[in-house]
């Protein structure tokens, strides 16, 4: 088995990398109200991570939104039942028609997620949004063709209203996905070229319920049938060089090989076993790797996770590999020579 034969491949860590907001960032401004009275409007929160790409998305790359939402004096039907509300020229958000909160409301609460997408399917508010609110998604692994990428960074928020007024409803958005990057060290002598990278058995399709309080919670419920997520990666492959994060601190720090573009959305969602306490790779979570190393090319090695590990909402996370020669099965092909003396012929070579 050419796995064998070549290199052990050990998972170092499983870490979040990061829990929540990292970047301070103004809230975008909202457009104002109109006549003096409590029109709702929107703005929203900054603070999520910085990214180049679709892939994860900033307070100023949100371009619209949609909400669910209701006053205490609403009793038969939500006030926001699905609204989009877009982002105009000003940087403001505004919706069509206006909506009003009922005379003498006390309170209301508000949800909204981002983007407008048709990866979230049947919305249940269960008659009030006030009792909570569900929706299916889900997340399909990139697309390299062309450079395109078809995941999205899926945003939710929950905002209770304590006195209704004309200022504007603020949604500070959180990721209701998880995100999974890969870093890598080497002691090898020799660059490795990383030719493919894929999470393997990850389900695609969750059910996602809010549930009023303070703050609103959030719980995933994960659904279809388990596939693949491949990285897309250049087609000349990902070089780690001899030595990589193997040195003196603080040159002893694992790279990463996917970029922060690259990072993989997923359902969060917990690994459990499906073949009790033996790993089973046609049920089961695990990182497969493909790489070359000199003249062995399309080697491929599987990294598998600690039992029940769950990857979390709102959490990014780094799978770090190590290319290590010092497993015996690894045999390095060396030389050394003598050369031999001449034969003497006893006749005439006393």
């Amino acid at each position: 088995m050419k796995q064998k034969m070549i290199l052990g491949l050990s998972l170092l860590a499983m870490v979040g990398l990061w829990t929540g907001c990292t970047d301070e960032e103004p809230p975008v401004a909202y457009s104002g109200t109109t006549g003096g009275g409590e029109e709702i409007a929107f703005r929203v929160q900054g603070g999520v991570p910085e990214t180049t790409k679709t892939t994860a998305t900033t307070a100023d790359k949100v371009d619209a939104f949609v909400v669910y939402g209701t006053d205490n004096k609403s009793t038969s039907t939500n006030i926001f039942e699905g609204v989009t509300v877009a982002r105009q020229v000003d940087g403001g958000f505004t919706y069509s028609p206006k909506r009003f909160y009922s005379v003498g409301a006390a309170s209301a609460e508000f949800v909204a997620y981002s983007p407008v997408s048709a990866k979230v399917t049947n919305p249940v508010t269960t008659t009030l949004m006030t009792t909570g609110v569900t929706f299916d998604y889900e997340v399909v692994a990139p697309d390299n063709s062309e450079g395109k990428t078809t995941q999205e960074d899926l945003l939710i928020a929950a905002t209770p209203v304590s006195s209704p007024s004309a200022t504007a409803v603020n949604f500070a958005f959180t990721h209701a996905l998880s995100r999974i990057f890969v870093k890598a060290k080497s002691s090898m002598k020799e660059t490795v070229v990383i030719k493919g990278l894929t999470l393997k058995n990850l389900y695609p399709e969750g059910t996602l319920t809010g549930t009023p309080g303070t703050p609103w919670t959030w719980e995933w419920i994960t659904s279809g049938t388990k596939t693949v997520f491949p990285y897309a990666l250049a087609n000349t492959g990902i070089a780690v060089p001899a030595g990589i994060g193997t040195g003196a601190s603080p040159n002893n720090v694992p790279v990463l090989v996917t970029s922060m573009e690259q990072g993989m959305m997923v359902i969060p969602q917990k690994l459990t076993w499906d073949n009790g306490s033996t790993h089973d790779p046609a049920e089961d979570f695990y990182l497969e790797v493909t790489y070359d190393v000199a003249n062995l090319t399309n080697q491929v090695a599987k990294i598998n996770l600690t039992k029940d590990y769950l990857f979390e909402a709102n959490t990014q996370y780094a799978i770090t590999i190590e290319f290590s020669s010092s497993v015996t099965n690894l045999i390095e092909i060396g030389f050394t020579i003598s050369v031999g003396d001449f034969a003497n012929d006893p006749t005439t070579m006393p």
